[in-house]
């Protein structure tokens, strides 16, 4: 990386204006690292903000150019914002389902891709690394409380992650990290809030998984800055669970 291995300079986190992305802007923000930060609303834990939807081109690449701007370059991509369906399932209306699918797939797929594209050509002049947002708990069909548009875009975003990794290196190195599910600011398809009662979310997600406990944002934010290390330069096109145990219940 530009500014050392373990110090990265520059990092563009997306989702950064609350829940997982504010905690790993801190996170990285409390190492010396400059932060770009992209939501549809201003970030707080970002140096830079860059306000617009994930699925525009542009919006990425306004990110890309705040980092090179600011720093030089850019060390490190956190593709991190997202939307829930709902538990969208197929008695939905047709609709309704069309739309609610489409929406999700185009935030939580295509909004990576689109930052994954903004953010190859100074990645891969840093020798940088991606580390992705994934879900544990959303590639389980049964009590996952994920819907069928939901769960196909965290599976689908398993295969981004490989065929970047393949083709990003020997420059870059793509990870992910998988969480087994945690209370944040996570929006449905149709504009609600997903966790309405933390606490109760809390305690359903630690009684699923065999560890019994749920990490806050802060804790899993360590992963992120971990896999962007030194110490994991020999990973890459991995996923790193942090889920309590659920893959193995």
């Amino acid at each position: 990386m530009t500014a050392g291995a373990d110090a990265p300079r520059s990092v563009v986190v997306t989702g950064c204006a609350s829940g997982i992305g504010a905690a790993v802007a801190r996170a990285f923000a409390a190492r010396g690292a400059h932060v770009v930060g992209v939501d549809l609303v201003p970030s707080p834990d970002a140096h830079v903000s860059v306000t617009g939807d994930v699925r525009d081109p542009d919006v990425h690449e306004r990110a890309v150019q705040a980092a090179v701007r600011e720093t030089g370059g850019l060390d490190v991509l956190v593709p991190n914002a997202g939307i829930h369906d709902g538990e969208l399932g197929l008695d939905a209306d047709p609709d309704e389902l069309a739309e609610r699918t489409r929406r999700v797939l185009e935030v939580d797929v295509l909004g990576y891709v689109l930052a994954l594209r903004a953010a190859a050509p100074e990645l891969v002049r840093a020798k940088g690394s991606v580390v992705m947002t994934l879900s544990d708990a959303a590639h389980f069909v049964g009590d996952n409380h994920a819907g069928i548009a939901y769960t196909a875009a965290k599976h689908a975003l398993v295969g981004v992650l490989r065929w970047a990794a393949h083709r990003l290196a020997p420059d870059v190195r793509v990870n992910g990290v998988a969480p087994g599910g945690m209370p944040t600011g996570l929006r449905s398809a149709d504009g609600g809030d997903v966790f309405t009662d933390p606490a109760a979310a809390v305690a359903g997600v630690a009684a699923l998984n065999p560890l019994g406990s749920v990490l806050a944002p802060a804790e899993l934010a360590e992963s992120y800055v971990y896999l962007a290390s030194a110490a994991a330069r020999g990973m890459t096109g991995e996923v790193l669970r942090m889920d309590g145990g659920l893959a193995v219940r």
